[in-house]
């Protein structure tokens, strides 16, 4: 089992330390030690050999560099019992930490690099995870119903998709430039933590021939923006699911069809949430079933969130189009947006799928005048990732 630690229990923990410290980025230990002052006070996930430091008052704790350099953990007063009762079993070991940088002197003058850490993931356990502890589940449930297993541990199955070779996910959405892809039907969750390997078997992730082997993932499920990604603790090899066959023996009465799937949006482009869009941005949303082109007519706006301000664009020559083969909603605004200003997408209840079913009302918004809202911000003028 990964040990793992996050402070308060949790993303919206996370969100709080990003909407301060700006989104986290993946730095390896050595470009942390010879640049600090580019990741001053910056959100960053690394990795490195765990190492303990004897020191006057006590121990302290340290990422160790290729050259011998030291990289500092103070662990934040939300993580700081559970890092110091487990940390002493990682020493020698690979840790990653989360969590953001700063610098100072230490007694002999010398510069002292430290991460001051809210998340870290410890290495594996000496024993493996007990697969009775991880209950069956498909990816079309943890897709569609994310909430139900943020958190938890699963085991699931899909296809071996590599380092997102086909466009199943959106790019923006991995957490770390490892992480790779499973898929069954039209679901698809990042696996992070393990590279595509086990007992006599090893998969490239970065070549397609290599792709659409079936393989059985178990760990800790992560969601974020409604992306799932699952923290892996066990992989083996799977076999395809079979294919039902009819039975010879008298045919039994047929049973009632299965409730149909909900209706949900699988992803966005720009993600939900994502701060520092471009103002020439084209919004696309992805739906879980093929939809009825003509009910998405006068049910989708854009808009500026909160009252209007001065210099506000009427946003009036806004197109929308809607790709069949993709299930994509895109909605183009036609114009530049006005930078630094939260713009919402909305979608209005009466938008259903060819076969008539509804839209599910998102999680937390009260079914009425509105089904679902994303937001976006504009980057501001001379932030990153404005254009």
């Amino acid at each position: 089992m990964l040990a793992l630690g996050v402070a308060a229990t949790a993303a919206a923990q996370v969100n709080e330390y990003e909407m301060r410290y700006g989104p986290t980025i993946e730095v390896s230990v050595d470009s942390l030690l010879d640049m600090p002052e580019q990741y001053i006070d910056r959100a960053v996930r690394t990795r490195g050999r765990f190492e303990m430091i004897p020191t006057g008052s006590g121990r302290d704790y340290a990422l160790r560099g290729t050259f011998g350099g030291y990289l500092h953990i103070i662990p934040r007063q939300e993580v700081v019992a559970s890092y110091e009762q487990e940390a002493p079993r990682w020493v020698g070991r690979d840790v990653e930490v989360m969590g953001s940088i700063g610098s100072g002197r230490d007694a002999n003058g010398q510069q002292r690099v430290y991460i001051a850490i809210w998340g870290y993931l410890g290495p594996p356990d000496d024993k493996p995870m007990k697969r009775a502890t991880s209950p069956d589940t498909t990816l079309e449930d943890l897709v569609t119903k994310p909430e139900r297993h943020d958190g938890k541990k699963v085991t699931v199955t899909g296809q071996f998709r590599g380092h997102n070779l086909y466009g199943d996910l959106p790019s923006a959405s991995r957490m770390r430039s490892s992480d790779w892809v499973i898929k069954d039907d039209l679901f698809a969750a990042w696996v992070t933590g393990k590279k595509p390997k086990g007992s006599g078997w090893s998969l490239d992730a970065g070549l397609k021939r290599d792709t659409g082997k079936w393989l059985q993932v178990t760990g800790r499920v992560r969601v974020r923006n409604r992306v799932v990604t699952i923290e892996a603790s066990d992989l083996v090899l799977a076999k395809p699911p079979e294919p039902r066959v009819a039975s010879a023996a008298k045919p039994e009465p047929t049973p009632p069809p299965p409730p149909r799937r909900p209706l949900t949006l699988v992803f966005s482009l720009p993600l939900d949430g994502e701060r520092e869009v471009a103002p020439d941005t084209v919004f696309q949303v992805q739906f879980s079933r093929d939809m009825d082109e003509t009910s998405l007519k006068g049910r989708v706006q854009l808009r500026y969130a909160g009252r209007p301000q001065p210099g506000d664009n009427a946003l009036d020559a806004v197109r929308y189009s809607y790709d069949r083969g993709l299930r994509t909603l895109r909605v183009d605004p036609d114009d530049l947006l006005r930078r630094g200003r939260i713009v919402e997408l909305l979608l209005l209840p009466g938008i259903v799928d060819i076969d008539g079913n509804p839209l599910e009302t998102r999680k937390g918004i009260r079914a009425g005048a509105v089904t679902d809202v994303l937001r976006f911000q504009v980057a501001s003028p001379g932030l990153a990732g404005g254009r």
